[in-house]
């Protein structure tokens, strides 16, 4: 049973950032105060869900990573979402702080439970984001409102892949113990 709560907290965790990396990619052509609070929204709940989610998995080895990531992606959606007039150019620089915050904590996360099924995700996700803020900043300061929002959508996206990924692993592991 301990193996079968953990999997499907991970599996809903990832189901929640792609459902909210869906929403970031498909919404980010409205003007910058929609994208600005649609992307602030839907990085807060991101945030939000996995702060939850972590507090379920205290004993793991990558609760304190976990917590980071979570932290982060609260603080950058609600620093984003309460401040939709600053422009396009101050929610690009918002987003990909946000986006070097969340690929260092997957990083860091995916190190600390690197024996696990589906670590590498997290890696691959972890620098993903820290491309997607370099190509954000690399643009600046010709921002197209666009840009933010997709990019952190897509880093979105590969974070459910990652904890779609983990659940995967978790079950397995579950079904090699009670077999």
């Amino acid at each position: 049973m301990k193996y079968r709560s953990r999997w499907i907290g991970f599996l809903l965790l990832g189901v929640v950032f792609l459902a909210c990396g869906t929403v970031a990619v498909m919404l980010p052509t409205m003007s910058t105060i929609a994208t600005s609070t649609v992307l602030g929204a839907v990085l807060a709940i991101a945030g939000a869900v996995t702060v939850v989610q972590t507090f379920q998995v205290k004993s793991w080895a990558g609760f304190v990573w976990q917590m980071l990531c979570g932290a982060a992606e609260v603080v950058g959606g609600l620093l984003i979402w309460l401040n939709p007039l600053k422009g396009a150019a101050a929610v690009t620089l918002l987003v990909a702080i946000v986006l070097v915050a969340q690929g260092i904590s997957q990083i860091g996360l995916a190190f600390k439970i690197r024996p696990q099924r589906g670590w590498t995700w997290l890696v691959i996700a972890g620098l993903c984001s820290l491309a997607i803020s370099l190509a954000l900043v690399l643009r600046f300061p010709f921002p197209n409102i666009t840009y933010p929002g997709s990019m952190a959508g897509v880093a979105l996206l590969l974070a459910g892949v990652a904890y779609i990924a983990i659940a995967v692993g978790w079950l397995k592991v579950g079904m090699e113990r009670s077999s």
